[in-house]
């Protein structure tokens, strides 16, 4: 008798686990795995987290996640979709430098936001199935405005100088860890230098401390120093054009 009480026991017990683990597949699924996913790169970075952080987060096994999703790559493809949604990037055509006004300067401080999208965005070009109307609205306004067969340089130069300058400072965050120290610290080595040459001066004095100071002058420093790389790209797109664009 004692035997089947222990054994009756020890089936209640495996039934009670399997109930707790089914329970932590009730409500989840493809969208709830990325929502997680989203959450873990906010901040913290897109490569911040591994499968088994966020298999964790959601209280299942990794199986669950590669089931639900698949594996690590996509996944991140995923997020940086969810991430660029909160944008709202233009589809409709209009004059090319407005187009590509709407459509990059937002984007710095949401993919800032996630540290490492911009990077992926970098590395696996417009493989987003969602940008598709996105980029064909941008091409059309260059053709519009008389880009032609070069519109999708155009577009390309546009668009990976705006990744880069973001990927940039997402790499000192991420790998500095402080970035307004970091910049602190190379502006007091530049000053020891600076005595001997006007030009190091200079990029100190009246570039690199812009990005100290307060978290929101940082931020506007940074919001300038990106608008002001971008306008003067098109400004050099723009005279190519009126060139009538020589190779």
């Amino acid at each position: 008798m004692v035997g089947t009480v222990m054994m009756t026991d020890e089936g209640g017990d495996a039934r009670s686990a399997r109930g707790r683990r089914d329970s932590y597949h009730v409500g989840l699924d493809t969208g709830a795995v990325i929502d997680a996913a989203v959450e873990l790169s906010r901040g913290a970075g897109l490569t911040a987290w591994s499968l088994r952080d966020l298999a964790e987060r959601l209280g299942v096994a990794p199986s669950v996640i590669y089931h639900h999703v698949g594996g690590r790559e996509l996944l991140s493809q995923h997020v940086v979709e969810r991430v660029l949604a909160l944008v709202g990037l233009p589809t409709r055509v209009m004059p090319w430098r407005q187009w590509f006004r709407e459509a990059l300067f937002p984007i710095r401080p949401v993919l800032a936001a996630y540290p490492g999208t911009a990077r992926w965005m970098l590395l696996h070009g417009p493989v987003l199935t969602g940008l598709s109307p996105v980029i064909d609205a941008g091409i059309a306004s260059l053709r519009r405005a008389g880009f032609g067969r070069n519109a999708a340089l155009a577009c390309s130069s546009l668009a990976n100088m705006a990744v880069m300058t973001i990927a940039a400072a997402d790499d000192r965050v991420l790998h500095e860890g402080d970035a307004p120290r970091d910049h602190a610290g190379l502006i007091r080595s530049l000053d020891a230098v600076a005595a001997d040459s006007a030009g190091i001066c200079e990029v100190s004095r009246d570039l690199l401390r812009q990005f100290t100071g307060s978290a929101q002058q940082i931020e506007a420093a940074r919001d300038r120093y990106y608008r002001y790389v971008l306008e003067r790209l098109m400004d050099g797109l723009e005279a190519w054009l009126e060139s009538g664009m020589p190779d």
